[in-house]
């Protein structure tokens, strides 16, 4: 019988007070947090161009900020404590606060984790992802290319998470296949940073590829009482020439960046084809669920305006289960509850803050008098937002800097869907650390990728982007009649 290995026993030399503040550390600032919050509350008198209500929201709302930003409990978490403490601060009657959450971009959202976990469940998005790579990657060059396009391209009409989940064991067998090396294979940092980039560029492309899009047209609409709200296709319109510019720039960056350190794939390419093979024949219920999908798609891209997006993905999912094609069980370990959560409460606290003035009141302290050029505040609105999302939620970040953006937009004229395009589009540019995106946690969770690598080439991309926002708000949105 071998022996067993002695423990290891490591002692701990630092200062003891340095020891107890590590142990400590989410402790004590959820408690100097929360104790900010309070003191402003109670010892703090609120502005005397401010009402009482707004003052209380305010305060909820730098709380939030800081929960949101630092992450010390779950997003979703937060925006439940938003909707609990609204009521209970006396700001609005529970019933209309909780009213909320009811809204149709929830539902939306709901919906498309739904249809996509049903693709995901059957296995039908594994057997396209498996089928491109097979068909497309005779060289490594062209495998990596086929992994970006095909992140890109799915994450138009799927959730960006969904796609990453699907490519990531995927792209980790084909790792092993060609027996890559942790520390020094370039290859392999190309294939994640393409699986990363790829989410995260095609998913700002419609409102489909995540929940930020429903999150702020729900906004916008709530904010001027249903006069203005961004279609699902001008919407496309809108962000089609920055996203496939981008999805360019990101192309070159990985061809100049990580160019592949290997010329022999075949390894890989049998493991594709072994895994197509398993996979079988496509089965009754994936055509079932792929015809579905495409009547979906269609719809929502044809009568999206008409028929409401949220109604259609409703009755689509109801569609599912009387043809019998998906259970319960198979769809809900795939739906993002958390997301769903979290989206109600921004939602909630963003309408809370324009009705009791608190956004406007904000919004003016931060600018009046201190940027002039209506163009120079949509470009500090975008700087933010792109700042913002690489310690954040993009989701977070939208219920965070839109309300203010939308209070702000009769002060210079700026129509308030431009506001929300300016801070929806930026929002996407989450390449910088592994906490903006689960596209990007997953891909630095191969321990393939260093965070100095990540920080350098997202930084390039993210500026890239800008500078592509720049462009299309001085000229291309101009010259088709948004202005």
């Amino acid at each position: 019988m071998a022996e067993s290995q002695p423990k290891q026993i490591f002692v701990d030399r630092r200062p003891l007070w340095i020891i107890l503040f590590d142990r400590l550390r989410r402790y004590l600032l959820l408690a100097s947090f929360f104790g900010i919050f309070f003191a402003l509350l109670w010892f703090q008198e609120g502005p005397s161009d401010l009402s009482e209500e707004g003052y209380k929201v305010l305060c909820l709302f730098v709380l939030c900020v800081l929960l949101w930003s630092t992450n010390l409990i779950p997003l979703s978490i937060t925006s439940l404590l938003a909707m609990a403490a609204v009521p209970l601060l006396g700001v609005m009657d529970a019933s209309q606060a909780y009213s909320y959450f009811g809204n149709k971009a929830v539902f939306f959202i709901l919906g498309v984790f739904i249809l996509s976990a049903s693709m995901i469940a059957c296995g039908l998005s594994t057997r396209i992802s498996i089928w491109v790579m097979k068909n497309w990657s005779n060289t490594p060059s062209q495998l990596i290319t086929s992994i970006y396009c095909f992140a890109g391209i799915s994450s138009c009409f799927m959730s960006e998470h969904a796609v990453a989940v699907i490519l990531f064991p995927i792209i980790h067998e084909i790792a092993q296949s060609l027996n890559l090396k942790r520390e020094n294979s370039v290859f392999a940092k190309a294939m994640y940073f393409a699986m990363a980039w790829g989410c995260i560029i095609g998913g700002a492309m419609t409102v489909l590829g995540g929940g930020r899009v429903p999150l702020a047209v729900e906004m916008l609409e709530k904010s001027t009482s249903g006069r203005e709200t961004i279609g699902i296709l001008q919407y496309t319109q809108l962000s089609f020439p920055l996203i496939l510019m981008m999805f360019a720039g990101g192309w070159v960056a990985l061809k100049l960046l990580f160019p592949p350190d290997i010329q022999d794939i075949e390894a890989a390419r049998k493991t594709l084809k072994q895994k197509s093979h398993v996979m079988g024949k496509l089965t009754f219920q994936e055509k079932g669920i792929a015809l579905v999908m495409l009547m979906t798609l269609f719809s929502w891209f044809v009568f999206g305006d008409q028929l409401g997006i949220a109604n259609i993905a409703i009755i689509s999912i109801v569609l599912l289960f009387v043809l019998n094609l998906i259970t319960w069980k198979m769809v809900e370990a795939h739906i993002n509850w958390a997301i769903v959560l979290m989206y109600g409460g921004a939602i909630c606290l963003g309408e809370v803050m324009a009705e009791t003035g608190a956004a406007l009141w904000l919004a003016e302290i931060i600018f009046s008098g201190v940027v002039e050029s209506p163009i120079v505040f949509l470009l500090i609105i975008a700087l933010l937002s792109t700042l913002f999302t690489t310690f954040m939620s993009n989701s977070a970040v939208i219920a965070i800097l839109l309300p203010t953006a939308i209070s702000m937009s009769p002060a210079y004229g700026i129509h308030p869907a431009i506001a929300t395009m300016t801070v929806i589009l930026p929002s996407n540019f989450a390449f910088i650390l592994p906490i903006a995106t689960p596209a990007s946690a997953l891909a630095y969770s191969s321990r393939f990728l260093t965070l100095k690598e990540m920080m350098f080439s997202g930084t390039l991309l993210s500026i890239f982007g800008l500078g592509l926002f720049l462009l299309i708000l001085v000229f291309y949105w101009p010259l088709i009649g948004f202005q």
